[in-house]
C-alpha cells in the first residue's frame, strides 16, 4: 500500500500552495503600501481633480495710452455663449451634433464652423467659446431659447475695444483668438488656453507679454458623472492679475492730422507718415493707408471679412516699417555728404548746366524738369532737385566711391523700432551687381543711384532714422514707441530711459550744417521745390522725392525738419502712385509739422476718457482711465 507517500506528497503540494499564497500576498502588500505611501499622495490629488473642476477667468488686458494720457486700447464686457462638449450629456455624438447644430442656427453662425469649433474640444472638459460680443438685448432671449441645451453657457468676459476706432491701427495692431495649430506649440500651451486672446500685431503682439496679465482660477466641484455641483471649499478662487498698463511715445492728436492729410491725397490712396524727435528717438506718428477697424477682431472675423483683409493693397500692412520705397530725390543728401566727403564738390561748385538731360554713354539721363535749371552751384542744384547736377557729381564719384559710402552709412539696417516683422530695404553694394549681374556693374547705374532711383528701395522709418542723425549729430538713436508701463495701482514697471545710440555717421559739424542749409533752401528758398512744407513763423527745412514705379505712376516723397535750425521733429510721409512729392507729400508733411510746432485746440482733438466703439453692442460697459 502506498498511503504513506500519497499522504506526504500532498503536503508537499499544499506547503507550495501556501508559499505561493503567502508570496502572492506579500506582493500585494508590497504594492499596496507602494500606492498608499509612495505614491498616495499623487493618487489622492489625482482623485480630487476627478472631482474638482478648473475654471479659467480672464484677465483683463492692459490698456494703451498715448502721451497725453489718451486712451487708444481698453477692455469692454462682451457678452458669450460657450458650450462644454465633454459634457456627460453628449456620451452619443449624435446628440452633441444635434445640440450644436440649434445652436448655430438660434446665433445665426455657420453650422460647418460650430460643429467644427465643438467637435475639435470634444475630448475636453472646458467650454468652448462658440460666439463672442453679442448685443445685450439678444442675451435674454437666448438664454429663454437655449437654455434647455445640456452644457451651454450664456457669461461676460472681457474684450478688447480702441475707443478710437481706426486710429494708430497699424501702430496698435489687434489681437485674436489663439489657434489650435499654436496651442501645439508647448510653450505656447502653458502660457494659454484655448480661447485665450493674443496679440497679433504692432504694439499689441510686440508687448504681449507686459500686456496680456495672468488668467486667475475657479475651483468648481463636480459629482460623479462630471456635473457642476458647487465651488469646491477647500481650493479658493485664484484672482486673475490685470496686465500692465503701456504708454507710448506717440501723440494722437498729431496722427489724426497725419492720416487725415494721407486720406485727402485721394480715394483709396496708399501711403505712409512718420514723424519723430531726432534728439531722443520718440516717434510721435506712425500711420499707414490703407487700414481697418481692430474693433473688428475683438469678436472674431469670418472667412469672408478676413478674405477682404487680404485684397490688394494690403490693409494690414504697415507701410513705415514693412514697405519700402525708392527714395528719389531724398536719396541727393546721401549723393551730396559722398561728394563733400570726396572732395568732388564744395557749395561753391558750380557744373554743366542742366538743358534739361545729360548723355553718358549712349544713353540720355533726363532731369525731372525738361527745360533744364540752367547753371547752378550746389545750394540751387538742392534747392530746384537738379537731377543733372546730380548725375555730374554721380560721376565724378564713381560707382564704387558712391556705394561704400553709402555702405558707411547703413541706411538699409533694420532701425530696431519696436514693432514687430520690420523690414529692411536694400542699398546696394557692388558685391550685390555682380552676384545678381554675373558682372561688374556698368558705371552708368551710379547716375540712376545718385538720384534715389534703380535698385535702391528703403522704409519710410529707415529713411526719418538716417535724416534725424543727419540733422543732428550723426548719431543713429533707435526710435522707440514705448515710453512707461504702469501697474495698475500705479506704480512705475519700466521705462525706456535714455536714448538708446545704435551707431554713429561718419560726418563732421560742417557737414551737418551744410546738410541743414541745403534742406532750409529745399523749402524755404525761392525757386524751392518744397515751398508748400512751410509753417508761417518758421524755418523749416526739407526734400522733395518722386520715384519711379514700375507698377503704375510715381511715388511721391517729402522728408521735412521742423524747425531746421533746432530739429525737434522729423516727418518722412509716401504716398504711392500720387506724382510728384512737392504736390502730394509736402502738404501731409506740412500739416504735421505746423500742428507740432503751433498746438492748437480744435476740432481734431482726441477723446480722452472710456467711449464705446463705433459697432459696439449698446449698453456695453467699459473700461477707460
Amino acid at each position: 500500500m502506498s498511503f504513506p507517500d500519497d499522504l506526504g506528497t500532498r503536503r508537499l503540494r499544499m506547503r507550495a500552495i501556501a508559499g505561493v499564497m503567502l508570496g502572492l500576498l506579500l506582493l500585494l502588500g508590497l504594492r499596496l503600501g507602494y500606492l498608499q505611501i509612495v505614491r498616495g499622495e499623487e493618487f489622492r490629488w489625482q482623485a480630487r481633480k476627478n472631482m474638482v473642476r478648473q475654471e479659467p477667468i480672464p484677465a483683463l488686458r492692459g490698456r494703451i495710452y498715448d502721451r497725453q494720457g489718451r486712451l487708444l486700447a481698453g477692455n469692454r464686457v462682451s457678452h458669450t455663449v460657450s458650450l462644454e462638449a465633454g459634457h456627460p450629456a453628449y456620451a452619443d455624438s449624435l446628440r452633441l451634433r444635434a445640440a450644436s447644430q440649434t445652436v448655430a442656427v438660434r446665433l445665426g453662425r455657420d453650422p460647418r464652423e460650430v460643429a467644427g469649433r465643438v467637435r475639435r474640444s470634444r475630448d475636453r472638459f472646458e467650454p468652448v467659446v462658440l460666439a463672442r460680443d453679442l448685443a445685450p438685448q439678444r442675451v435674454a432671449p437666448l438664454i429663454e431659447r437655449l437654455a434647455p441645451i445640456p452644457g451651454l453657457t450664456l457669461g461676460e468676459e472681457p474684450i478688447r475695444f480702441y475707443p478710437q476706432g481706426r486710429l494708430a491701427a497699424h501702430l496698435l495692431g489687434y489681437v485674436g483668438e489663439i489657434t489650435e495649430e499654436e496651442l501645439r506649440d508647448p510653450q505656447l500651451a502653458r502660457r494659454y488656453r484655448r480661447g485665450a486672446a493674443r496679440g497679433r500685431s504692432g504694439i499689441e503682439a510686440q508687448y504681449e507679454r507686459i500686456l496680456r496679465g495672468t488668467e486667475g482660477i475657479t475651483f468648481i466641484s463636480v459629482d460623479a458623472l462630471g456635473r457642476k455641483t458647487d465651488l469646491f471649499p477647500e481650493r479658493p478662487p485664484r484672482p486673475a492679475e490685470a496686465g500692465a498698463d503701456l504708454r507710448l511715445f506717440l501723440d494722437a492728436r498729431l496722427q489724426r492730422i497725419a492720416e487725415r492729410g494721407l486720406e485727402g491725397a485721394g480715394d483709396g490712396v496708399r501711403g505712409a507718415v512718420v514723424a519723430l524727435d531726432p534728439r531722443s528717438g520718440e516717434v510721435w506718428v506712425c500711420a499707414s493707408r490703407p487700414d481697418f477697424d481692430p474693433n473688428r477682431f475683438a469678436h472674431g472675423l469670418t472667412r469672408e471679412e478676413w478674405e477682404a483683409l487680404n485684397q490688394p493693397g494690403h490693409p494690414l500692412l504697415n507701410r513705415v516699417a514693412q514697405a519700402a520705397y525708392p527714395p528719389g530725390s531724398i536719396f541727393k543728401v546721401v549723393s551730396t555728404l559722398a561728394g563733400l566727403a570726396h572732395g568732388v564738390i564744395d557749395p561753391q561748385t558750380r557744373l554743366d548746366p542742366c538743358w534739361g538731360a545729360y548723355e553718358f554713354g549712349d544713353r540720355s539721363f533726363g532731369c525731372w524738369k525738361e527745360s533744364g535749371h540752367g547753371r547752378l552751384a550746389l545750394r540751387g542744384a538742392f534747392e530746384q532737385s537738379c537731377d543733372v547736377y546730380y548725375y555730374q557729381i554721380a560721376r565724378r564719384l564713381g560707382l564704387r566711391r558712391l556705394l561704400e559710402y553709402a555702405a558707411l552709412l547703413e541706411l538699409d539696417a533694420c532701425t530696431g523700432i519696436d514693432l514687430p516683422q520690420e523690414r529692411a530695404g536694400l542699398m546696394p553694394e557692388m558685391t550685390w551687381y555682380r552676384r545678381h549681374l554675373g558682372h561688374n556693374p556698368p558705371e552708368g547705374i551710379a547716375l540712376n543711384l545718385s538720384i534715389g532711383q534703380g535698385e535702391i528701395v528703403l522704409t519710410p522709418i529707415e529713411m526719418a532714422v538716417f535724416l534725424a542723425a543727419a540733422v543732428t549729430d550723426g548719431r543713429v538713436l533707435r526710435p522707440r514707441l514705448a515710453a512707461v508701463t504702469h501697474a495698475r495701482e500705479g506704480s512705475e514697471i519700466w521705462s525706456a530711459g535714455e536714448p538708446e545710440i545704435v551707431r554713429e555717421l561718419p560726418l563732421t559739424r560742417e557737414q551737418i550744417q551744410q546738410v541743414r542749409d541745403l534742406m532750409e533752401a529745399a523749402v524755404e528758398g525761392e525757386r524751392a521745390t518744397g515751398r508748400r512744407a512751410r509753417v508761417e513763423g518758421f524755418r523749416i527745412g526739407g526734400k522733395t522725392g518722386t520715384s519711379q514705379n514700375p507698377h503704375g505712376e510715381d511715388h511721391a516723397l517729402f522728408a521735412g525738419v521742423a524747425p531746421i535750425d533746432d530739429p525737434r521733429l522729423v516727418v518722412v510721409a509716401v504716398v504711392e502712385q500720387a506724382g510728384h512729392g512737392s504736390t502730394m507729400a509736402a502738404p501731409v508733411a506740412q500739416a504735421v509739422m505746423e500742428a507740432f510746432l503751433a498746438p492748437i485746440d480744435g476740432p481734431l482733438a482726441i477723446d480722452r476718457g472710456p467711449a464705446r466703439p463705433a459697432g459696439a453692442p449698446a449698453g456695453a460697459g467699459v473700461e477707460g482711465s
